[in-house]
């Protein structure tokens, strides 16, 4: 059975459920299995898959922040390789 056949046979069980349906009550009750079920897809599937690929994204933007910080840290170095500093300011007198 191909995904479509697969699709059209869950959308004709939904349906007869609904059909099913007679009262506010019946509607309430369904309405709460299906939050549970729901609830229970989130916690057990989608949950842990994203908590998964948020972790994959945090090392991977970590890394190019410490990739961010080294080349700061080396245009830095470069430019006070080229300008050595002054000599300090009276304000600042040298520590014995």
């Amino acid at each position: 059975m191909d995904k479509f056949e697969e699709f059209g046979k869950r959308i004709d069980e939904e349906f007869s459920r609904i059909k099913s349906i007679h009262n506010f009550e019946d509607f309430g009750k369904r309405v709460d299995e299906e939050l549970t079920r729901v609830k229970s897809f989130v916690k057990e599937e989608v949950a842990p898959e994203t908590e998964k690929r948020t972790a994959k994204f945090l090392r991977e933007v970590s890394e190019k922040l410490t990739e961010a910080a080294a080349w700061i840290e080396a245009r830095n170095a470069a430019r006070n390789d080229r300008n050595p500093p002054a000599a300090q300011s009276p304000q600042n007198p040298p520590t014995s």
